[in-house]
């Protein structure tokens, strides 16, 4: 059997063959071991495909979206092709709904994709998703938004950004030509770059950041763990070798053979991979990002990837069951090292992190830009080399800590302590995996909180939990009257679950220049004032106003942000009676023949409040008697509802109440973005659960181990049964020698993520949130799966504490 021949390939295919069969044909046991190596190559091999297929799933929902574009003015002029779109996006019970209004010039009007007839007034076209919404009970209230349009046809599959999306077309013939959110366009689908829906949320850098470390974050255990998975009952093997030596195996078939076993468990990993994948598929299309979208189709691996991870997987394997062989030596009567234990070196381990650090220090120490392929190359590398430096150093760490642990303790903190010390390769291969995974999973979930946290320059005001009962109501028309705006603030404020309601009017104003009239479009700060109209109760949502009557002007500066950097360059507030030209920035014949307005002496400065409002932040605040909203050339009108907490769908009413009033009024509620989970969110909970599900895996991996050492102390349990130690006292060794690594593991995993997000954290300039209740439940399912180990292997315990167990021929 252990004869050299003359066909090395044949006698590597015979020998790796017999190693197929032994981890099939091995009984139970082997089973077990092979399902396990089998489940845990596969969830890698499923991620790993997942990857491949990310690019072409993006590039996909990219062209679809551009595809449908409608933004692109390529002639203002009505042709026969040319149609009017408005833009009615809404949401309806936190879901998104895209929709748009439309209006042809001719008799053949462009189409968009998905749509074989445009709807005419009074019909829309909707997704199959909109359309078993709206047939639905739960869509009587979104029917109601849509004033009766009878559904003609349904958007194919072209013309959405996923199978879930809410969305219509409705036609109108109330569009009286191009104004504010309202378009002309000739074709759909022309945009100035066609790739510039995919450049732009590349040159974002926080998304940027986070999609380059998520990905590193995930693909890195992959090799740790396909690495460990392979070697799950190792020890079991060994012996098995040990009697194919007995019957004239030599050492190198017996190698060949354990890298059989460990292609078998590859193989069938690979099938459990494309078996996940395929299951994964579904579940992928439901995910949006920056309002993209993928069908289950649309998730297609990439082929010449694929190739390379279904050959890659099992000569990895094939190379990591070689490699290990390499120092043990499998003997007819048992199996030993090749070598005596020798002293784990820490400079070299070192050498990973330093390398990961070195690479992204210089980026989070700067200004460097982290958008560009080398970049990005840099980001993913650099971490990718700290994650698998917690692999690397985590042997080090469990033999320097046993090492000083010491022989005091309780007996059964003896025996775990002793038992590591005798060996902690096992213990460590089982847990490096855990430590690569949850270092990425805390790193990620810190980045995620992070950069999640509201940028006060990115809205008018810092988001409280009272905003979810506050809705915001504005147009993007500048041509209301008075009258038109007071109707409307009277339709809101009787809408059904609305308790109070403050509407203004919104226009600018400029100091008018003696002699010459102001520059047409002038809105820098130095000359610029937000310009207010509305009654007292209204003005006093945009400052601290005491006291206040009709025909009161009050002077505000600043958002009432506290540290807003924006408040430190705003123009000066105007003096009492210096006179203003009111809509500077109407038009040039506007401009020239200007309406002024005195600003009263009377005029009171008071402080800001922090408002939604739409307004410069250097405000003139002035009611009815004071300021006549008719001489308000170019204003808009603006609301702020609060709802009735008890009112479940009272922003729904108040979105139908503004839908019926005018379409093109857009309807802001804070809520939406407080309650709604975004993608954020699912990535961290993606990230928590797959930590999760790796500890099981691991934890499995693990019992194998565990119950393994037990069979090979056999004739010590029984000794020490025979000498009365009590069967608690073993049992308690068990949970200690399962509890040490793990719990070293977890340490130097949190401690490293904490490291590389507060890191990731300097590149992006946002604050360290960590995120506890995430690092508690990965904490809390380490000590479940130490207890489900420890419980599991007890049986077994009991078994072999037997005095036949002493027995011997």
């Amino acid at each position: 059997m252990g004869e050299p021949g003359r066909h090395p390939v044949r006698r590597w295919c015979r020998d790796l063959a017999m190693g197929v069969r032994f981890a099939v044909g091995g009984g139970r046991e082997g089973w077990i071991r092979t399902a396990l190596t089998a489940l845990g190559v596969g969830l890698g091999v499923a991620v790993l495909l997942v990857a491949t297929a990310v690019p072409h799933a993006v590039t996909t929902a990219v062209a679809r979206d551009n595809a449908r574009s409608d933004r692109l003015i390529e002639d203002s002029r009505p042709g026969a092709h040319s149609l009017l779109v408005a833009e009615t996006d809404t949401v309806y019970r936190q879901q998104p709904v895209r929709g748009r209004l439309v209006q042809p010039d001719g008799d053949r009007p462009a189409l968009p994709p998905g749509v074989t007839r445009l709807p005419g007034p009074g019909e829309m076209v909707v997704s199959p998703a909109l359309a078993d919404l709206l047939a639905s009970p739960d869509g009587a209230l979104l029917r109601d938004r849509f004033q009766g349009a009878r559904v003609v046809g349904r958007i194919g599959d072209e013309g959405l950004a996923g199978p879930g999306e809410l969305a219509y077309y409705q036609g109108t013939d109330r569009l009286t030509g191009i104004s504010a959110g309202v378009t002309r366009i000739h074709g759909f689908g022309r945009v100035l770059d066609p790739h510039a829906s995919a450049e732009a949320a590349a040159e974002e850098p926080v998304l940027l950041l986070s999609v380059l470390v998520g990905c590193a974050a995930l693909l890195t255990p992959v090799a740790v763990f396909i690495a460990v998975s392979v070697r799950f009952g190792g020890e079991r093997r060994d012996r098995r070798l040990a009697a194919l030596r007995l019957v004239g195996a030599d050492r190198a078939t017996t190698r060949r053979i354990a890298a059989g076993e460990a292609l078998a468990g590859s193989l069938l990993g690979l099938l459990t991979g494309a078996v996940l994948f395929l299951a994964v598929r579904c579940p992928i299309a439901r995910i949006r990002m920056l309002n993209l979208g993928v069908f289950p189709s649309d998730v297609v691996p990439d082929p010449w990837l694929t190739a390379l991870v279904a050959v890659a997987v099992p000569v990895c394997s094939v190379g990591v069951a070689l490699v290990t062989m390499r120092r043990v030596t499998v003997e007819p009567l048992g199996v030993t090292r090749s070598a005596p234990p020798v002293r784990r070196r820490l400079w070299w381990r070192l050498l990973l992190p330093a390398a990961g650090a070195a690479l992204l220090w210089p980026k989070a120490a700067g200004d460097a830009a982290i958008v560009g392929t080398g970049a990005g190359v840099q980001v993913v590398v650099g971490t990718s080399l700290l994650l698998l430096g917690v692999a690397a150093v985590l042997p080090w760490l469990l033999d320097a800590v046993v090492a000083r642990f010491g022989g005091g303790g309780v007996p059964s903190w003896q025996l775990a302590v002793r038992r590591l010390q005798l060996s902690t390769t096992a213990a460590a291969r089982s847990v490096s995996g855990i430590t690569v995974a949850v270092a990425g999973a805390v790193a990620v979930q810190l980045l995620l909180a992070g950069v999640q946290t509201t940028d006060p320059c990115l809205g008018y005001r810092m988001y409280r939990p009272s905003d979810a009962n506050q809705v915001q109501v504005g147009s993007w028309s500048r041509h209301w009257t008075a009258s038109h705006a007071a109707a409307m603030f009277q339709r809101l404020r009787d809408t059904t679950g609305v308790r109070s309601s403050y509407g203004v009017l919104l226009d600018g104003a400029t100091p008018a220049s003696p002699g010459k009239p102001p520059a047409p479009g002038r809105n820098s700060p130095p000359e610029y004032y937000g310009l207010a109209v509305g009654d007292c109760d209204a003005l006093r949502r945009l400052a601290r106003i005491d006291r206040c009557a009709d025909g009161d002007v009050f002077l505000s500066q600043g958002s009432g942000i506290p540290d807003n950097p924006i408040d430190l360059e705003v123009p000066r507030l105007p003096a009492p009676g210096a006179q203003l030209a009111i809509s500077p920035d109407v038009s040039s014949e506007a401009a020239r023949n200007p309406t002024t307005w005195t600003l009263p002496h009377t005029a009171r400065t008071v402080a800001p409040r922090a408002s939604l409002f739409s307004l410069a932040p250097t405000k003139i605040l002035a009611t009815p008697g004071a300021l006549d909203p008719a001489l308000l050339r170019a204003p808009t009108a603006e609301t702020e509802v609060h709802l009735d907490p008890d009112h479940p769908d009272a922003v729904e009413y108040v979105r139908n109440a503004a839908a019926r009033f005018d379409p093109l009024l857009h309807v802001s509620a804070l809520g939406d973005g407080l309650r709604e989970p975004g993608v954020y969110d699912i990535v961290g909970s993606a990230l928590q659960a797959g930590g999760v599900g790796v500890l099981c895996i691991i934890g499995a991996g693990l019992l194998i181990t565990v119950l393994e050492q037990l069979r090979e102390r056999r004739r010590l349990l029984s000794a020490l049964d025979a000498f009365g130690t009590p069967r608690r006292t073993l049992g308690r060794s068990v949970l200690w020698q399962t509890a040490v690594p793990v719990v070293l593991g977890l340490a130097l995993a949190v401690g490293c993520g904490l490291g590389l997000g507060l890191l990731l954290l300097h590149l992006v300039s946002k604050p360290v949130l960590p995120d506890w209740s995430g690092i508690a439940a990965l904490t809390g399912a380490a000590g479940a799966v130490i207890l489900a180990v420890t419980a599991l292997s007890l049986p077994l315990l009991w078994r072999l504490m037997r005095p036949d167990g002493l027995r011997t021929e």
